[in-house]
């Protein structure tokens, strides 16, 4: 073919913690590993752009405990307590090789002991980008993947791309591949998340993967109006006020977002963080600096002045569906693909409910690590087999339509179609079975079109790719909201504002033509890894 030409053990898709965890776990284990980003690793996606909590607990039966227990009833018991006790022990040994391999600098709490539960996020992706180097693991940076490829039997046999630096595609043949490509955010602005347009779980789909808890998507982030950083966890400490400066009751980041929700529907929401102390202002600088840099530019103190807030909508970054993992080793339902970080989903320790910037960091590090050792054993019980094996592209919307090819650019209108239905309060923050099936209907009618018309070739590839991923994303929610008729997690729906205890069971879907939905019982044990 033209451009580059590799072959490989194992292939990583993604650029972030759970990409880099994946790409080091799978060299240290023996295979040979590229490593595919969109961006350039170490710099693209949420985690490099921010600071985050990590779900760091010692081993202290109850402290242990008490972690798992903090939200159980917040996700609507549909975690699974095996698989929380297993990201909890691989975060804690995961962290304490980042402080003592990766020596990141971890500060000291007042007893000289490092404080280990957060991390500042672009130096720990700067670290973690040279321990994969370090391992042997090559990089291809600005390289978005566009198609899995398979082979005769369906199982995932590497992948194709294209590199906009070198102006070319490109394709990896590999044993193995892990999508750590994070999440959906539908190119809503929030901070770090323009590389995040759900085309892992396109990719997957498009070999027969299953996904799980696409209706826990409607997550949206608190930032201050006309900026992208989206961290909330100081908004604990604010007021929030309607536009006439009299109070929002009921408005809070926790458990009062939708007031704000249903206010900004028809005016503008003000917010000032009046409620910390000098103390606390302090620590809060010193913890989430780039939180501040909205302010400071447009010379602003939060503490004493009124700002106007929006919400940005973070999709499956924030929230816990994704590509559903069938093993220990975070495999999928198709041989050959694993999947970690945002891109799979985070039910089985966060149930419904987002575990914010904590939970995903730990289920990060754990799932990738997990899928990167589990993608080495598969790829390297393939031997010579892998190098020799035909190859069939998978791909679909975006590069093979089914009929006569649209004009140029067609995928901006699909993204806008797509937005119009997934970016709105009224339609995706508070939900609705009315507007959920309206909403769904117009969706399916842009993939219908996006199917049968939607092509671009080079760089416009990657965009189309995005615009048919987004789609696809949308469907898979809106028709597992539908099918989950009752409130549970943060799939909440105002014409079944209460929770059913009968529906206390996880709701899987695929399908792209034809989307499906099933429920899984809770209790139904995970394949264990071989």
């Amino acid at each position: 073919m033209k451009g580059l030409d590799l072959t490989t053990d194992v292939l990583v898709v993604g650029g972030g913690p759970a990409a880099t965890w994946a790409a080091l776990k799978a060299a240290q284990a023996g295979a040979e590993v590229v490593l595919a980003d969109k961006g350039h690793c170490g710099t693209s996606g949420a985690t490099a752009s921010a600071g985050t909590g990590v779900w760091y607990v010692p081993p202290d039966p109850a402290a242990r405990e008490a972690a798992m227990a903090s939200r159980e009833e917040l996700g609507g018991r549909l975690d699974d307590r095996r698989w929380k006790r297993r990201v909890l022990e691989q975060t804690y040994a995961g962290v304490n090789e980042l402080a003592a391999a990766g020596r990141y600098p971890f500060p000291t709490g007042p007893d000289g002991t490092q404080l280990r539960n957060g991390l500042q996020g672009p130096e720990y992706m700067r670290r973690m980008r040279v321990r994969v180097q370090r391992a042997g693991v090559r990089v291809l940076d600005h390289s978005p993947v566009t198609e899995l490829l398979t082979d005769p039997s369906g199982a995932v046999a590497g992948a194709a791309g294209y590199r906009r630096q070198a102006g070319e595609p490109y394709r990896v043949r590999a044993g193995a591949v892990v999508l750590a490509t994070g999440g959906c955010a539908f190119l809503s602005g929030a901070l770090g998340c323009n590389v995040d347009t759900g085309d892992g779980a396109l990719l997957a789909a498009e070999t027969g993967a299953e996904l799980s808890g696409m209706e826990f998507s409607n997550a949206y982030g608190i930032a201050p109006e006309g900026t992208s950083v989206t961290k909330t966890a100081f908004y604990a400490f604010a007021t929030f006020f309607h536009e006439d400066g009299t109070v929002l009751e009921g408005a809070a980041s926790q458990g009062g977002r939708s007031v704000i929700a249903r206010a900004l529907l028809h005016e503008k929401v003000y917010c000032r963080l009046d409620r910390a102390d000098e103390s606390a202002r302090g620590a809060m600088r010193l913890a989430q600096p780039n939180f501040f840099l909205p302010f400071d530019r447009l010379g602003i103190d939060p503490f004493t002045e009124r700002f106007a807030v929006t919400l940005l909508a973070e999709g499956t970054v924030r929230g816990t569906g994704g590509i559903r993992v069938t093993g220990d080793d975070c495999a999928t339902t198709v041989p050959g693909l694993y999947a970690a970080g945002d891109a799979a989903t985070r039910e089985l320790i966060c149930g419904g409910f987002t575990g914010g910037g904590s939970h995903n960091a730990a289920w990060a590090i754990s799932s990738g690590t997990w899928a990167g050792k589990g993608a080495a054993r598969h790829a390297l019980s393939l031997g010579f087999r892998a190098a020799t094996r035909s190859l069939l592209p998978a791909g679909g919307a975006g590069l093979r339509p089914t009929g006569r090819p649209g004009r140029p650019g067609a995928h901006r209108e699909v993204t806008a179609a797509v937005q119009a239905e997934v970016l709105p309060y009224d339609k995706n923050y508070l939900r609705h079975g009315t507007v959920l099936t309206a909403s769904l209907a117009a969706l399916d009618a842009t993939w219908r079109e996006a199917r049968a018309t939607l092509h671009a070739t080079g760089p416009d590839a990657v965009r189309a790719r995005e615009a048919a991923a987004m789609t696809a994303h949308a469907r898979w929610m809106y028709a597992s909201a539908l099918a989950r008729t009752e409130s549970r997690g943060m799939a909440r729906r105002l014409d079944f504002p209460g929770q059913d205890p009968a529906q206390r069971h996880r709701v899987v879907s695929g399908g792209l033509d034809e989307v499906w939905t099933r429920p899984e019982p809770v209790a139904a044990p995970l394949e264990a890894a071989s």
